[in-house]
């Protein structure tokens, strides 16, 4: 399980964490560089629907969640990561058990989303750099939940 650092914190991350892209491709978090495993055919294929759907043709990577119960969850974050590019929308497809996406923004009311089985949710720009989002804790939920959260990986750009 990986680690995260919090205002100089070491805490487990509640959730198990894959990603898939490009040849070269890193993902550096809160301390922590995951590596990218090349691409398999099934994620291909939900890459190029997201590029199409989209019509940006620019994602190159896949990060994966698995939230095996109501338990694991993902704090209060924006997605500020300097390997992933911040004038990219992301989109992330929901498996499993219904969750609940809380997006916060001072002086804003707090916005819920049910992420539902088989939905899809799209962050444009300027989303990100506005609001926070989490998933929180839920305790009633006893299933899994997978998400596939599709992004522009920025981090081998000298290679392009």
């Amino acid at each position: 399980m990986a680690t995260v650092f919090i205002y100089n914190k070491r805490y487990s991350v509640p959730r198990k964490v894959s990603a898939y892209g490009d040849k070269n491709l890193a993902y550096t978090f809160s301390g922590n560089t995951l590596p990218t495993k090349p691409l398999i055919p099934i994620l291909t294929k939900m890459l190029n629907e997201a590029n199409k759907f989209l019509k940006e043709g620019s994602f190159n990577y896949v990060l994966i969640n698995r939230y095996k119960d109501g338990y694991d969850k993902i704090g209060s974050h924006k997605e500020n990561e300097k390997d992933m590019d911040p004038d990219s929308a992301i989109v992330t497809f929901s498996f499993g058990a219904e969750r609940t996406m809380i997006f916060k923004r001072p002086n804003f009311d707090s916005v819920k989303i049910p992420l539902i089985n088989g939905n899809f949710l799209v962050m444009n720009p300027p989303t990100n750099e506005f609001w926070l989002h989490e998933i929180p804790r839920e305790k009633n939920i006893k299933r899994v939940r997978i998400s596939l959260t599709f992004r522009k990986n920025l981090s081998n750009k000298s290679e392009c």
